[in-house]
C-alpha cells in the first residue's frame, strides 16, 4: 500500500499502521545564500501491538564456541541458556546447532523443533576442547539456515564465543564481509561475546553488517537472560526487511549519516534495517549541506514487510523541506533542541570509537582529549534539549567522564574497551 507523501519541516509518514516514520530537520529556517549544514533526523518507530494475528516462524541456527577456554561455568551457562531457548520454540520453528573448536561441526542439522528431548540431549552432550574456528562455525550456521531459508521466516544465527578466532579467516574485515553477504540473503547474525578475551571489533562488525544485536557479557549468569531476550525479540517482530531510500536534490550535498557507514552514490543512498519489534524506536541522522535556496532537503521512501498485517508489503514516501530568511535570529530561533541533542549523543559514540583507536595506539592523552571535547559539546546542547533527552545526555556525560578518567589514569584495559565499544555499538545502531 502506497501512502501519499507529505512535505513540511517535520513530516509524519504513516506507513500502513505498523511502522511510523517522521522526518525532522535540526532547524526549519536557513540563512539565505549561505552554504549550511542540515541534520535531518529520520525517526522510525513500530507500534506496540498487544497481540499479533500470527507469530512468524523462526529459522534459527545457534553457533556455540566449545574451545578449551569455554570449559567450566561458561559452557554450563551457555548450555543452560540454549536449553531454555529450545523449550520456548514452537513446533513449526526450525532449529539447528553448530559447535566449533578446531573445526566446526553440525550437531543438530536444520529441522523443525518437534522432538525437543533429542535437541536437549545434543546440547547436554557438548564438551569443551580445542581452538577457535569461529568463521567456519558461522558459515556452517548460515548453511543450515539456507536449508529452510524463506522470506516467510525470521532467519537468524546466534553466535556465542569467548575467544579470539585463530583458525581460518579471523579479521574484523573478513567477518564483516561475511555478515554483509548473509544480510543480502536475508540472514542476520546476533553475536554474544563472553569475558574479556574475545575480539570485540570482530564480533560487533559481524553483527552490525547484518543489522543484528551484539552483546558483551562479563557475567555468564546473564546468558540465559540474553538468549531469552533475543528469542523474545524474534517472536515479536512487527516489521522487517525495512529499506529506507534517501534522495537529495541538486543543490543539496549529502554527507552521509552520523555514526553509520552507508555512503551515497551521487545523490542517492539506501539503508537496510533487518527488523523492528513492537514498540521499538530507531533513528538515523542524515548530514547534508544546503547551498543556495533549495527548500527541499531530502526525499525519503520507506518499504517494509508488515508482520502485523500478515506479511503484507507496505511503503510510504515523504519530503523534508526548510525555509530561507535573511534574518539570522529567525534561523537560530528555528533550531530543534531535541535533534541537536540527539546529534551530540550520536557524536559521543563516534568519539568513543576515535578515542579507542588513539588509546590502542598508545596515544592516551589524545584519546582523553577527544572524550573531553565531546563531553563539552553535550553540555552546550543540554539546556535546549527536552527532559527525556536530557536524561540520556546525563548518562552519556557520566560515561564519557568515566572513560576519560580511566584512559588518563592508566586504567584502559580489555574490559573497559569492551564496555566502551558496546556502548558505541548500541548508540550508533539505536539498540
Amino acid at each position: 500500500m502506497l501512502l501519499a507523501g507529505l512535505a513540511m519541516s517535520a513530516t509524519s509518514l504513516l506507513a500502513g499502521e505498523t511502522l511510523q516514520v517522521k522526518l525532522v530537520p535540526d532547524r526549519g529556517v536557513l540563512v539565505r545564500n549561505r552554504p549550511q549544514e542540515v541534520i535531518v533526523r529520520i525517526d522510525l518507530s513500530a507500534i506496540a501491538e498487544k497481540r499479533k494475528p500470527h507469530r512468524t516462524p523462526l529459522n534459527l541456527a545457534v553457533v556455540l564456541d566449545k574451545s578449551g577456554s569455554m570449559a567450566g561455568a561458561k559452557l554450563e551457562k551457555t548450555k543452560q541458556a540454549a536449553l531454555q531457548l529450545v523449550d520456548r520454540l514452537a513446533p513449526d520453528d526450525v532449529f539447528s546447532l553448530i559447535v566449533f573448536s578446531d573445526h566446526a561441526e553440525v550437531l543438530v542439522s536444520a529441522q523443525k523443533a518437534a522432538n525437543k528431548d533429542a535437541l536437549r540431549e545434543k546440547i547436554e552432550s557438548i564438551l569443551a576442547d580445542g581452538s577457535t574456528a569461529l568463521y567456519a562455525g558461522v558459515k556452517k550456521g548460515a548453511d543450515q539456515i539456507g536449508e529452510y531459508l524463506s522470506s516467510k521466516r525470521i532467519n537468524r544465527v546466534i553466535l556465542l564465543s569467548d575467544g579470539l578466532a585463530n583458525i581460518g579467516p579471523s579479521s574484523p574485515r573478513d567477518l564483516r564481509r561475511l555478515g554483509g553477504d548473509l544480510s543480502e540473503k536475508g540472514i542476520s547474525v546476533t553475536t554474544i561475546g563472553v569475558g574479556d578475551d574475545y575480539n570485540e571489533d570482530l564480533m560487533a562488525g559481524l553483527a552490525e553488517a547484518s543489522d543484528a544485536n551484539y552483546y558483551y557479557v562479563k557475567d555468564t549468569e546473564k546468558l540465559p537472560e540474553i538468549f531469552a531476550k533475543e528469542l523474545g525479540e524474534m517472536i515479536s517482530v512487527a516489521a522487517r526487511d525495512v529499506k529506507i531510500e534517501i534522495i537529495c536534490p541538486d543543490g543539496v550535498k549529502p554527507m552521509g549519516f552520523i555514526g553509520r557507514t552507508e555512503t551515497f552514490s551521487g545523490q542517492h543512498c539506501t539503508v537496510n534495517l533487518s527488523q523492528f519489534t513492537g514498540g521499538q524506536n530507531r533513528y538515523l541522522l542524515l548530514r547534508c549541506v544546503a547551498d543556495g535556496e533549495q527548500r527541499e532537503v531530502a526525499r525519503v521512501n520507506v518499504n517494509y514487510t508488515d508482520e502485523f498485517d500478515n506479511g503484507r508489503a507496505q511503503s510510504a514516501s515523504g519530503t523534508v523541506r526548510v525555509e530561507f530568511s535573511d534574518d539570522m535570529a529567525a534561523s537560530e530561533k528555528s533550531v530543534n533542541g531535541a535533534v541537536v541533542a540527539q546529534k551530540e549523543i550520536m557524536l559521543a559514540a563516534v568519539a568513543k570509537d576515535a578515542a579507542m583507536a588513539e588509546a590502542d595506539a598508545g596515544n592516551y592523552k589524545k584519546a582523553a582529549t577527544i572524550l573531553s571535547v565531546q563531553n563539552a559539546a553535550l553540555g552546550r546542547a543540554y539546556a535546549a534539549a527536552p527532559a527525556a533527552v536530557q536524561s540520556q545526555m546525563r548518562d552519556e556525560t557520566k560515561n564519557l567522564e568515566s572513560f576519560e578518567t580511566r584512559i588518563s589514569g592508566g586504567g584502559y584495559d580489555s574490559g573497559s574497551r569492551k564496555v566502551m565499544q558496546s556502548q558505541s555499538y548500541n548508540s550508533r545502531n539505536s539498540k
